[in-house]
């Protein structure tokens, strides 16, 4: 076969199989280790707990990918300051029982500090569900379609607020989570500077309490 025909080939597939690379939400990189420690911390619990599972049994669930929260505090928010504070805390191993998240196994890991990865137990609440649901609408948004977004947790347990934070190289998307409480809407997509200018006003009013906890 001609040499010019075979290169030419080989330009077109290439250039085909490079065509297909979409962008998308992706996860980080995992801790080296993590899904051990954690699938073993969860052979430590108790049967009894399936009872906050939706009565499913630990070994009826499967790991999803995980992601990392992130927490800021209200000093940071009242100064402006949102994603450049936020510091990076525990990562979240989604349960799951087919395609619904039932729960998230905790795990703490610092590499730098050289601290092994360890099991910090089982999220419980519906948080890994609205997750999920956040994360089917954010599919949807037309920005996802431009650039990779990474999945990350962002929150201010001090004023009641979480969201999911997807992290771009140009921008970055913040989708609220129930419940709002009515002061921003759950399932919106926000951009960073909309979410400052209503977190604000809400840090800034917690400071001027100086009987409730701030950290």
């Amino acid at each position: 076969m001609n040499m010019k025909f075979l290169l030419g080939l080989v330009l077109i597939f290439s250039g085909l199989l490079g065509c297909t690379r979409r962008a998308a939400i992706v996860y980080p990189k995992a801790p080296d280790g993590g899904q051990e420690v954690v699938s073993e911390g969860m052979k430590t619990l108790s049967r009894s707990i399936s009872r906050y599972l939706g009565g499913f049994q630990i070994e009826d669930l499967t790991l999803a990918q995980p992601f990392r929260d992130y927490s800021v505090g209200p000093t940071n928010l009242a100064a402006g300051q949102l994603l450049s504070a936020a510091k990076p805390g525990e990562w979240h191993y989604p349960l799951m029982h087919g395609t619904n998240a039932v729960a998230a196994a905790e795990l703490v890991a610092d590499k730098e500090a050289g601290k092994p990865p360890k099991f910090a137990g089982l999220d419980t609440s519906n948080f890994s569900k609205e997750t999920l649901e956040a994360l089917r609408i954010a599919e949807q948004l037309p920005q996802i379609e431009k650039q990779d977004y990474e999945v990350r947790r962002l929150d201010c347990p001090p004023i009641l607020f979480v969201a999911v934070w997807l992290h771009g190289r140009s921008d970055d998307i913040i989708i609220p989570l129930p419940n709002t409480f009515g002061r921003w809407k759950a399932y919106q997509p926000y951009s960073e500077s909309q979410m400052i200018e209503l977190l604000k006003p809400e840090a800034s009013k917690k400071l001027k309490a100086p009987t409730d906890t701030l950290d």
